[in-house]
């Protein structure tokens, strides 16, 4: 691996011209040189110069060079041999472009243009009309054509052919990011298309992230999750609740994901709100009415009675303990929002929730969340069988 990484990098620098070989190979940290030994063979110079380096210190001379002269196949070698960069499996690319086959991928603009962007090569490496008849049409602009109803079933494989599958992970996510960019698409899009496809990511630990505005409108990023969000137990709730409503209860189980170590008390107000969302659409589901003025408590006991789980409604001892325990943690989750959360102003002795009572208020509103939404599936299918 060694020896590709030498040709990799000399191929990066070969661009630079012979004379000015040795003055930027010493700005990058390679022993200096003269410019007639460039002449007489620009790769031998480089190779020659990485050749007594150790594995770790020709690392850090590639990530210098592929800093200032962009390969995309320089930045994959370094992050397959960087253990710290944690890269997604070619599983999760192929799942990735599966999930894509639902969109559009260039939003408002282009395909072409946008493919170019992040691929430079795609215009001189694949005959675009070839591409089209190789997909069953006329041509690339017949192909294209935003009119052409098989266009967003196609996705996957038009990735195939400009490279998503083994592409650097820099080049994969920042390809990502541009599918959500607001000047593409407009909010619901980008929520729709970041749900699909968050639940994928977070099996590698990663994940999008709403970190930034421009005028006011959302930008995503897919960033590395430092916590373990990505443990069976969060998988589990996330596929659940994404099942159920992407819109409305997923999105709010994830933006308490998301806020939970950065910004706490945004994370309980969002836990309570997941519950508050829950509960609402089952009882609307339900046939059931629910009072814009009912507080979480309040809707729960609502709820609870559509779905046979309120206390008074067993006799068991048992099953009125787990029930009533339930009760109290939906209680005294909106009393934690109440005192900690950051839906009320606070007097000047503040009490500051720390990540550990996010990640509590979290975990305990996503359980409940999807206890309630698989017993409110089961109660559908049984009244559905019997009718």
């Amino acid at each position: 691996m060694k020896e590709k990484l030498q040709d990799l990098i000399a191929d990066a620098l070969y661009p630079t011209s012979s004379n000015d070989l040795p003055s930027e190979c010493a700005r990058l940290g390679l022993a200096p040189g003269q410019p007639s030994e460039a002449f007489s063979g620009k790769r031998k110079y480089v190779t020659k110069r990485l050749d007594n380096l150790s594995a770790a210190e020709m690392i850090d001379i590639a990530k210098r060079v592929v800093n200032e002269h962009p390969s995309d196949e320089l930045q994959t070698a370094i992050e397959r041999l960087d253990d710290s960069a944690g890269l997604v499996s070619s599983i999760t690319r192929h799942k990735l472009a599966e999930a894509l086959d639902k969109f559009t991928l260039s939003g408002k603009y282009s395909l072409i243009e946008m493919l170019a962007k992040h691929w430079p090569s795609f215009r001189q490496s694949v005959h675009l009309n070839d591409l089209g008849k190789s997909l069953g049409f006329l041509g690339i602009s017949d192909f294209i054509d935003s009119s052409n109803p098989d266009l967003d079933q196609a996705n996957s494989e038009i990735l195939k052919q400009v490279g998503f599958f083994n592409c650097s992970q820099s080049r994969l996510f920042e390809f990502l990011e541009d599918i959500v960019d607001p000047s593409r698409r407009d909010y619901v899009d980008q929520q729709r298309i970041v749900n699909q496809l968050n639940p994928i990511l977070e099996r590698d630990a990663y994940s999008f992230i709403h970190d930034d505005d421009v005028s006011g409108y959302p930008l995503f990023h897919v960033c590395k999750r430092l916590d373990s969000n990505t443990h069976p137990g969060r998988e589990s709730i996330s596929r659940r609740l994404i099942q159920y409503d992407e819109f409305g209860v997923y999105d709010a189980w994830q933006k308490a994901l998301d806020r939970k170590d950065k910004d706490p008390k945004g994370a309980i107000t969002a836990a309570k709100s997941l519950l508050e969302t829950v509960c609402k659409q089952i009882i609307e589901e339900a046939g059931s009415k629910y009072s814009d003025r009912d507080d979480l408590p309040r809707l729960y006991s609502k709820m609870a009675e559509c779905l046979k789980l309120a206390p008074t409604q067993h006799t068991e001892p048992v099953f009125k303990n787990i029930l009533g325990n339930c009760q109290s943690v939906v209680g005294n989750l909106a009393a934690i929002r109440n005192k900690l959360g950051d839906a009320h102003g606070q007097g000047r002795r503040q009490v500051r929730p720390r990540p550990r009572h996010a990640e509590l208020a979290v975990n305990l509103a996503g359980s409940m969340a999807m206890f309630l939404i698989s017993t409110w599936s089961e109660r559908r299918q049984t009244k559905t069988a019997r009718d």
